[in-house]
């Protein structure tokens, strides 16, 4: 249990962020807010409302990305067989430094229409002559990579659907901070010139 009051304080520190969020949101007709303030409080609450408003397009880019990989995936699941090949050789076990711990070893393995096929194939280090090893084939018989899955279309439906959302945030957050920038130099520029003018009211006094 913390000290007597540190929950109290975290209260008022989170009360304290969000009036100041609050305030930086909606300026309002506070006499002290100066346009590039309001502009700088519009342009904000205009991009997070661009944020939102974009879930249901990129959900929709996602729903239509599932599809279509889908679709790939049934197309696969006719064309590629699994098949079993078996090591003609033993893998080599030593390992120098930057090689990988996969390597290539010969093995043999039937085509899905009939008859044998040699060629290599990727097993760990160490492995044995005669090892039976899990692949895929194409209808000719050729090493292939395994056909997508329902799974997998979900997994890369996701990732381009939350891709794009955060591409948004990204561009949003990029233009606000430019904005910002440039009405932090203009406001700077301002005060300037207001203190310039103050001195020289005062130095007449």
């Amino acid at each position: 249990m913390g000290p007597p009051g540190e929950g109290g304080r975290s209260l008022v520190a989170s009360s304290g962020r969000t009036a100041r969020l609050w305030r930086r949101l909606f300026v309002g007709r506070n006499p002290l807010s100066r346009p590039g303030d309001r502009l700088e409080a519009r342009l904000l609450v205009s991009f997070l409302l661009l944020a939102l408003f974009a879930i249901p397009v990129v959900a929709s880019l996602g729903s239509e990305t599932y599809a279509s990989r889908l679709a790939v995936a049934e197309q696969e699941a006719e064309s590629k067989h699994r098949a079993t090949a078996v090591l003609l050789a033993d893998a080599p076990v030593s390992m120098t430094t930057g090689e990988m711990e996969n390597v290539r070893v010969l093995a043999r393995w039937e085509r899905p229409g009939g008859g044998e096929q040699v060629g290599e194939v990727s097993t760990y280090r160490g492995t044995t002559r005669g090892t039976e090893i899990p692949v895929w084939l194409d209808d000719d018989g050729e090493l292939t990579s395994p056909p997508i899955t329902r799974a997998g279309a979900a997994t890369d439906a996701v990732s381009v659907a939350i891709s794009a959302w955060l591409g948004v945030v990204a561009l949003c957050g990029l233009v606000f901070l430019a904005v910002r920038g440039v009405l932090s130099r203009l406001r700077a520029a301002q005060w300037a010139r207001e203190w310039a003018r103050v001195e020289r009211e005062w130095s007449r006094r």
